[in-house]
C-alpha cells in the first residue's frame, strides 16, 4: 500500500513491467503452452458459489464471470467483467456484525469463500491455471469431485479430493496465472472447487478465468515429465515453507531425528499422572482439540475415551471444516455426544445428497432442544421442509445463518413457528418474503443483527421492511441492506428515528438514496454509537453528510464512500483528524479525491487503512 507519490509510481511500473511481460508472452502463444498428450479446457459453468459483489440479475462483478474466456489478463486493476466475492481483508470480522469463532476449530482450516466451477469434459487434471487479475492470492484451497465415483461417503467413496492446499499470506500486486502444483488422483472429474481467505487481501479479489488441463487416460508419468513455461514462485516458496516449518518443529540441530529417538517403555495401565488432574483441568485442554481429533484421542484408554465423549465438549461444534464428510448418517452417530449442544455450525455440509432430511430431523429433535445458534451458510439440502423442520424443533434459536441457502423457495415457517430469543438473522442471497421476514420481525422484538443483502424478493418491498424494523426492532446494533436498489431516504428514517443503538450500516448500492433530504445527517445525529458506515455508489454523498458523521459518531471505525461524486479533499481530512477510532476509509472512484492525496494521507494518519482501487493498468 504506497503511503507516497515514489512508492505508488514504483508499484504502478512493477504492475506494468508484469502485464508487458505477459502481453509479450501472449502474442508469442507462450502463456501457457499445452503439450500433444494434454487436453486444455476453459470453465463452462458456474454451478455453486458462496458470496458476490455483483447483483444477481447482474453481469458485473459476479461469480458467473469466472467461466468462459478470460477477456481481462493480462491487464490489471478493477474491472466489471471479473468475478469478485462479497469481502476483503479482516474488516467484515472486525465490525459490529463479527461473529465468535468456534471453539476446537482447527488451525488449517482458514476458507472463508469458495466457487465451483464445471468443464465441458471430465479429465485426470494435470494443471489447473486461474487468472488473477486483482489482488491475487486468496486460494487457499483446490478441490476436485469424483462424480463417476459415487456420492455416498459412507460407502468408502470419495466425493471430493483436495489437489492442492496452503495457508493465506500476501502477494505481489500484480496480475498472475496461478497454477499450483497439484496432487495426483486416480478419477477424471469435470468439477473443480476453489476455497479462498480473503484476510491478507489489499482490496477485492478478481479472477478472470479458469482452465483445466489433463488427460483422457490416467496420465503414469505426466505430471512428472509436463514442465509449464512459467515456474510458479508461490509453490517454491510453500516447498520452502513446509521443509523449514518441519525442521523447526523437530529442533534437529546437528543430530538426524532418528539418533534422538529412545525406546519406549508402556506398561498397560489405566492409572497415570493424567488421571488425576480435576475434570475441569481435563476438559479445558481438551476443548482446544477438533471433534476428529477427539475421536481419535479416544481410542487411546477408556478414561481418555470417557473424557473424550463428554457432552460438555461439544456444547460449540463446527463441522463446516469436515464438510467433504459428513452425512446425516454420520450426525446420528456423534448424536449421543451432542445432548448438551449449544452452536453448532453445518456451513457448506450436505454437498451431492449426503444429507437425508429425515435423519437431520431426527438428529435436531435428539440434539438441538436447546440449541442457540444454527449456522447453515451455503448448504443446498436445506429447503423448505428442512427450514420447517428447523424453526419447529429448535425454538431457543438465538442466532439464525441462512446465508446463500438459495433452495428454499417458501419461507412460510416463520409465520407458523416463532422465534421470540432470535438476536441474529442472516438471509443474505435467500428468497426471503416480506409477509414472512415481517412475522420474524414483530416476533424477535430482541433482534440485535440482520443481514438483508442481495435478497432480491425483499427489492419492492424494503421500505416495509424498514418500517417494520423500525416499530418492534428497537435493540437492532446491525442492519445489512446491501443492493437493496428501492431503499429510499424516507425508508431510513424509521430505523434513525427508532434504533438508536444502530453499530452498523450497510446501504451500500441503494441506489435511489438522495441526501439532499438530509438522511445521513439525520443518521448521524440520532445513531451516535455507529461504527461502520458504508454508503458505497451513493453518488450523492456531500461534504456536510461527513462532516456531520464525523462530528457525532465519535466511535466511527469503517466508513466506505465508493463513487460519491461530490466529496472534496477538506472533507476527508476532516473525518481522519475527527474520527480517531478510524481504521478503514474506501474512497475509491471518488471523483474529487487523487492518488497523491491518498498516498499523503496513508503517511499522516498511518493507523488508517485507506482504499483506492484503480483500473486500467494495460498495454495497449
Amino acid at each position: 500500500m504506497a503511503r507516497s507519490p515514489e512508492e505508488f509510481n514504483e508499484l504502478h511500473a512493477h504492475i506494468l513491467r508484469s502485464v508487458k511481460h505477459y502481453t509479450t508472452m501472449q502474442s508469442k502463444g507462450d502463456v501457457s503452452p499445452v503439450a500433444n498428450y494434454l487436453i486444455r479446457l476453459e470453465g463452462q459453468d458456474v454451478t455453486d458459489f458462496s458470496s458476490q459483489y455483483g447483483s444477481e440479475s447482474s453481469i458485473s462483478y459476479v461469480a458467473s464471470n469466472l467461466a468462459g474466456k478470460p477477456c481481462v489478463f493480462p491487464s490489471y486493476g478493477d474491472y466489471t467483467q471479473t468475478c469478485v466475492f462479497r469481502t476483503y481483508g479482516p474488516w467484515w470480522k472486525k465490525a459490529p456484525s463479527g461473529t465468535k469463532r468456534y471453539n476446537g476449530t482447527p488451525s488449517e482450516f482458514v476458507s472463508e469463500d469458495f466457487i465451483e466451477i464445471s468443464f465441458s469434459e471430465s479429465l485426470y487434471p494435470v494443471r489447473l491455471e486461474v487468472y488473477e487479475t486483482y489482488n491475487p492470492g486468496a486460494i487457499v484451497r483446490i478441490l476436485a469431485c469424483d462424480r463417476a465415483g459415487g456420492t455416498d461417503t459412507d460407502s468408502g467413496q470419495t466425493l471430493w479430493v483436495t489437489l492442492w492446499k496452503y495457508k493465506p499470506k500476501p502477494c505481489p500486486q500484480e496480475p498472475r496465472i496461478f497454477a499450483p502444483h497439484l496432487k495426483r488422483i486416480q478419477f477424471t472429474t469435470n468439477l473443480i472447487r476453489l476455497e479462498l481467505n480473503h484476510h491478507f487481501l489489499d482490496y477485492y479479489t478478481e479472477l478472470d478465468g479458469i482452465k483445466l488441463i489433463g488427460t483422457k487416460m490416467p496420465p503414469e508419468s505426466c505430471t512428472d515429465t509436463y514442465q509449464p513455461a512459467m515456474s510458479n514462485d508461490a509453490d517454491i516458496d510453500n516447498d520452502i515453507e513446509n521443509l523449514e516449518d518441519l525442521l523447526t518443529d523437530h529442533n534437529t540441530e546437528d543430530t538426524c531425528l532418528a539418533d534422538r529417538l529412545t525406546p519406549l517403555n508402556i506398561k498397560s495401565s489405566e492409572s497415570c499422572l493424567f488421571t488425576i488432574l480435576p475434570k475441569e483441568i481435563i476438559h479445558l485442554i481438551l476443548s482446544y482439540l477438533d471433534i476428529k481429533d477427539l475421536c481419535r484421542l479416544a481410542q487411546t484408554c477408556r478414561n481418555l475415551k470417557m473424557h473424550c465423549y463428554d457432552p460438555y465438549l461439544y456444547q460449540d461444534l463446527n463441522l463446516q471444516p469436515f464438510w467433504t464428510q459428513i452425512s446425516s448418517s454420520r450426525l446420528l452417530l456423534i448424536a449421543n455426544k451432542c445432548q448438551r449442544l449449544q452452536r453448532l455450525n453445518l456451513s457448506w455440509v450436505g454437498k451431492g445428497g449426503h444429507m437425508n432430511e429425515n435423519h437431520f430431523k431426527m438428529f435436531l429433535k435428539e440434539c438441538c432442544l436447546e440449541l442457540q445458534t444454527l449456522e447453515l451458510s451455503c448448504c443446498n439440502f436445506v429447503g423448505s421442509n428442512v427450514l420447517d423442520d428447523v424453526i419447529s424443533i429448535c425454538s431457543n434459536l438465538i442466532e439464525l445463518n441462512l446465508h446463500s441457502c438459495t433452495h428454499i423457495e417458501d419461507f412460510s415457517s416463520f409465520k407458523k413457528w416463532p422465534l421470540p430469543k432470535l438476536k441474529r438473522l442472516n438471509l443474505y442471497r435467500t428468497k426471503i418474503d416480506y409477509t414472512s421476514l415481517s412475522s420474524v420481525i414483530r416476533a424477535s422484538c430482541d433482534l440485535e443483527h440482520l443481514n438483508l443483502g442481495s435478497c432480491q424478493l425483499l427489492n419492492s418491498s424494503i421500505n416495509l421492511v424498514l418500517m417494520d424494523l423500525g416499530t418492534y426492532s428497537k435493540k437492532l446494533k446491525s442492519l445489512d441492506l446491501w443492493r437493496m436498489k428501492s431503499l429510499t431516504e424516507d425508508a431510513l428514517s424509521h430505523i434513525y428515528l427508532s434504533c438508536h443503538l444502530l453499530e452498523e450500516l450497510d446501504i451500500g448500492w441503494c441506489v435511489d438514496i438522495k441526501s439532499e433530504r438530509d438522511c445521513y445527517i439525520n443518521l448521524a445525529k440520532n445513531c451516535k454509537y455507529l461504527k461502520k458506515i458504508f454508503l458505497t455508489a451513493n453518488r450523492t454523498v456531500r461534504d456536510i453528510d461527513l462532516r456531520m458523521i464525523a462530528l457525532h459518531c465519535p466511535l466511527l471505525e469503517q466508513l466506505d464512500i465508493l463513487g460519491t461524486r461530490e466529496v472534496t479533499r477538506e472533507a476527508i481530512v476532516f473525518v481522519l483528524e475527527s474520527c480517531r477510532n478510524l481504521i478503514l476509509l474506501d474512497v475509491s472512484f471518488c471523483l474529487g479525491i487523487s492518488s497523491s492525496d491518498v498516498c499523503s494521507w496513508r503517511a499522516a494518519f498511518p493507523l488508517v487503512t485507506i482504499k483506492k482501487s484503480f483500473q486500467n493498468v494495460s498495454v495497449t
